[in-house]
């Protein structure tokens, strides 16, 4: 006999859905192109990409001092040579138009400079959900799905009840779970009912080539409008917080997969310390709850989001027709909803009638309580947006029995088909590109090999040389110091010439008086330098005839007179 019941559960995005790790993409490891992709790089990918020019002036900025404008620096660099990294990058994900903008126009700059001097950057790093190290595609975790159910099973057990414990959460779920001892107050945490939950990961199951995130702005708006002395509505001063989030995008049809398992200890012949019999759940009961207990937030949501006039219309047309269509199913109990991630609002994480609400005010000044929150994370394209905007955090759960696929439900294909235009779009963008960038890899690569290559023989050549100069007298190298001097600057002079009797006509001078009067020169050395000499002036210096080769007596170091 079993000792568990087995699911898999299917996972569709119904809104943006952001479950972070505290892990951000810094500017130094993404840019963002013109079409406002951004392209996540790592550090070792970027000095194979770089030329040594600017592998030099990168470890410039870097051993500079730190402070503003080494970061404002390091951001500028990076963006000015997006060109040359993008090809290299790792992970492409969409940005919306205007996060886009902003990013373009914030780059490298001071926010503001504080009456002091000090200046505030830019804060432009963006906070990434949780993922796939494999693959760089999201994850859910099991651990924030489970939290989920856990809030609509503790609302199911509380049913709208005012508590009366005194130190909160803690206490609230060991009476409405039945792990905590009230006669000595010590928890029993192996009679805690989600011992019996298990929830895996769930996993990406959608294209591996489609975009399964991009890049939203999340901004605060106030539930209630704020209102000037003469009675105008005005934007409160909260409504300026923005954060940068990288989002599971909505209506990903089944994007998402996790098992989940209800352990049976009557059938495991458990007995001792185990949770109640009544609150070992089925996976009904599980539905049921947080149908029971999100549904009617959902439908709360999108009346003060509407009111407002914040939310999008075509995605609350969308929600309505989901609605009508799970209805069977949620009445059949293999389908409900969640809310998961930041930004799920105070009430998706709260229990019915035992709310206690943190509300935060001016700097000083005690916090608030109350029932319900003041104002909506939302997420948004712009900063300043204030229609359009979508909830955070929705999905849709489908149940299967064990590891079985789930059934085809075409209606629920085409009512998310519109929302994955941009994704499909992107996703042939994308294949269009990769051939191009692999092939400015591989142009690179050649080149790279080819630079290797000539440095080795370089390198070997140079080895040579210097095995040779050792075999050469005093007076041989100085001959030969004479022959790379003169070459280098007839390279520098590209076929033009120095006048008489400047640097290098001196130095030939000097060589050939040294070589004449000196009598540690031998006969061979001399020639040499008369060789030397003959091939070389003409290059550098400007009429060079047989006349002025005869001034500097070339013949007598030859030994002809």
């Amino acid at each position: 006999m079993s000792t568990h019941d087995s699911h898999t559960l299917h996972i569709t995005p119904l809104a943006p859905v952001h479950i972070g790790t505290g892990e951000t993409y810094e500017p130094t490891q993404y840019v963002i192109d013109e079409a406002g992709v951004l392209h996540e790089f790592d550090t070792g990918a970027v000095m194979a990409a770089l030329d040594e020019r600017d592998r030099r002036h990168l470890l410039a900025i870097a051993q500079g001092r730190p402070g503003p404008e080494m970061i404002k620096s390091l951001q500028r660099f990076f963006h000015e040579r997006r060109e040359r990294l993008i090809p290299v990058g790792i992970n492409r994900i969409p940005t919306l138009p205007g996060f886009a903008a902003l990013h373009a126009s914030r780059i490298g700059q001071a926010a503001n400079v504080e009456s002091g001097g000090r200046q505030v950057l830019n804060q432009l790093e963006i906070q990434r959900c949780a993922y796939h190290a494999a693959t760089r595609k999201p994850v859910l975790y099991g651990s924030s799905l489970k939290g989920a159910l856990r809030t609509a099973l503790l609302d199911r057990e509380n049913n709208g009840r005012r508590p009366f414990e005194k130190k909160g959460l803690h206490e609230l779920q060991g009476r409405l779970f039945r792990y905590r001892d009230p006669e000595c107050g010590r928890q029993q945490l192996e009679r805690d009912s989600m011992r019996l939950v298990q929830l895996g990961d769930a996993l990406w199951q959608g294209p591996a080539d489609w975009p399964a995130a991009d890049v939203r702005l999340a901004v605060n708006r106030k539930k209630a409008p704020v209102r000037d002395r003469h009675g105008r509505e005005i934007p409160a001063m909260a409504e300026n917080l923005a954060q940068f989030l990288e989002c599971v995008s909505a209506f990903q049809t089944r994007a998402f997969r996790a098992t989940l398992n209800l352990q049976r200890v009557e059938a495991a012949g458990a007995s001792g310390n185990l949770p109640a019999r009544e609150l070992r759940y089925s996976l009904r009961q599980l539905a049921d709850a947080c149908n029971a207990f999100y549904r009617p937030r959902l439908t709360a949501e999108i009346q003060l989001m509407q009111t407002r006039g914040y939310v999008a219309a075509a995605w609350v047309d969308a929600i309505d027709q989901l609605i009508a269509l799970v209805k069977p199913r949620i009445e059949a109990g293999d389908v409900f909803l969640l809310r998961v991630g930041r930004h799920s609002g105070a009430e998706s994480v709260t229990l019915n009638g035992a709310r206690r609400i943190r509300i935060m005010k001016g700097k000083g000044q005690p916090a608030d309580e109350a029932d319900a929150a003041r104002t909506l994370w939302l997420a948004a394209g712009e900063r300043d947006q204030r229609a359009d905007l979508l909830p955070f955090g929705w999905v849709l759960v489908e149940a299967t029995p064990g590891a079985a696929d789930a059934p085809a439900w075409p209606a629920l294909e085409a009512l998310c088909e519109p929302w994955r235009a941009e994704a499909r779009a992107f996703a042939e963008r994308e294949a269009s590109q990769r051939a191009e960038r692999a092939a400015i890899l591989a142009r690179r690569q050649a080149e790279a090999a080819t630079a290797r290559q000539q440095a080795e023989q370089a390198a070997a050549r140079a080895v040579a040389e210097a095995e040779r100069r050792a075999t050469l007298t005093p007076n041989l190298r100085r001959v030969e110091d004479f022959r790379q001097a003169m070459a280098q600057r007839a390279e520098e002079l590209r076929g033009g010439k120095d006048r008489q009797n400047t640097q290098y006509h001196q130095l030939a001078q000097q060589l050939a008086r040294d070589a004449r009067e000196s009598a540690d020169w031998t006969a061979a050395e001399k020639r040499a330098v008369a060789d030397a000499i003959t091939e070389w002036l003409p290059r550098v210096v400007d009429r060079i005839d047989k006349e002025a080769l005869k001034k500097l007596r070339l013949a007598a170091l030859r030994g002809d007179a």
